[in-house]
């Protein structure tokens, strides 16, 4: 009951996660329409790792308002699980989903979407909270 308990509140997590692992994943050929430029892949590992971390971070919060969890727990949650996947991903692609290969920059990429997201909402979250975006 307790897992359906975590998924109810990380659910947004959950898509995210799920879509980011569609996209690392499918062949490169679904992608054969989208227009690109140079380095392109970087910024989108940036800009999937940042707004994971965020979502993370704002499921974290929703669940930790009624349950016990320690900072241990956000570390694990919302800082190194984005950049275990990140790794891991990077890992699987050239063992399983040929042709992708593993490239070091693209989980330096996930890693800095990492930090963006989290600094990101440090700042974003105290001015949210004032009324400075409404």
């Amino acid at each position: 009951m307790k897992i359906i308990h975590f998924i109810l509140y990380f659910w947004k997590s959950i898509l995210i996660i799920s879509i980011i692992l569609y996209l690392s994943f499918a062949p490169p050929s679904t992608f054969n329409g989208v227009p690109t430029f140079e380095n392109e892949d970087k910024l989108v590992h940036i800009l999937m790792y940042a707004g994971l971390t965020g979502i993370l971070i704002f499921d974290f919060r929703r669940y930790a308002k009624t349950n016990t969890m320690s900072i241990v727990a956000f570390i694990l949650i919302c800082l190194l699980f984005p950049v275990f996947l990140g790794g891991a991903v990077e890992i699987l692609q050239p063992m399983y989903f040929s042709p992708r290969t593993a490239e070091w920059f693209d989980w330096f990429s996930d890693i800095t979407g990492m930090l963006i997201g989290w600094i990101g909402i440090r700042f974003i979250t105290p001015k949210l909270a004032r009324g400075y975006f409404n």
